[in-house]
């Protein structure tokens, strides 16, 4: 399971790390939680459940880091645009 340096830095782990860290890679994209759930698993290798995914992406909303969005019933969630 790799770690960010954030992660090591703070002797801590984050789910937050490598969710942004995704979320930024891709950020013309949005993403369900269950697809976010995928990538912190088989991307990162982190050892996560679908409540902490869940918490995770919304203290990050809370925290205006990301943004969220119901779209045909489904929630989603980006990293927002800046400069625009």
């Amino acid at each position: 399971m790799p770690i960010s340096r954030q992660e090591y830095d703070d002797e801590r782990l984050n789910f937050g790390v490598p969710i942004l860290q995704y979320l930024k890679a891709r950020n013309d994209e949005a993403f369900t939680a269950d697809e976010i759930l995928y990538a912190l698993l088989e991307v990162y290798e982190r050892r996560v459940t679908p409540a902490e995914v869940v918490l995770t992406l919304e203290d990050l909303v809370d925290a205006n880091l990301i943004e969220s969005k119901f779209m045909v019933g489904i929630r989603v969630y980006t990293i927002p645009n800046v400069g625009q």
